[in-house]
């Protein structure tokens, strides 16, 4: 066997070996993304360690929310798109919530994915919305579009 045939099929094996998992569709091993709900309310997470005699840094407590669940568990929540409202709107703190949210493994920490309220019992969606060009988004402040301020909305589940 020639030394340039050699090479080639060294070059289709190391192809193969790197490639072959691709082509029959086998990836990584993914994180299951596994959702529940969670209900309570969603406080500062300094006012809960100050009960009990902890203190949070000035510096880090407008970095910290935590829901309180029903149940008296203490869940911190994780700052993303999914929970940046309560950090940026206040009027959504200490009222009934529902949470749709990833438990993170081995942590108490909750990725928030849907935010919902209780109203008068009744369970609502909460965004913000442009009554200008007619967007929704999950944070306050100006429309990316126009610029005009949203307004928070809760509409009744249906």
């Amino acid at each position: 066997m020639s030394s340039t045939t050699r090479r080639r099929i060294a070059l289709c094996f190391t192809v193969v070996l790197a490639w072959g998992p691709a082509a029959l569709g086998v990836r990584g091993q993914q994180p299951e993304f596994k959702t529940e709900y969670y209900t309570g309310k969603v406080r500062p997470l300094a006012e809960l360690l100050d009960k009990h005699g902890a203190k949070l840094d000035a510096d880090a407590a407008p970095h910290w929310m935590a829901l309180v669940a029903d149940d008296g568990k203490v869940y911190p929540l994780v700052k993303d798109d999914g929970s940046r409202m309560f950090f940026k709107d206040k009027t959504l703190l200490n009222r009934p919530m529902r949470l749709k949210a990833k438990l993170i493994p081995g942590t108490q920490f909750l990725q928030v994915v849907t935010v919902q309220s209780y109203l008068k019992g009744q369970l609502h969606d909460v965004y913000y919305w442009c009554e200008v060009c007619s967007i929704r988004t999950y944070e306050p402040g100006d429309c990316a579009c126009c610029g005009a301020p949203m307004v928070l909305k809760e509409v009744p589940v249906k």
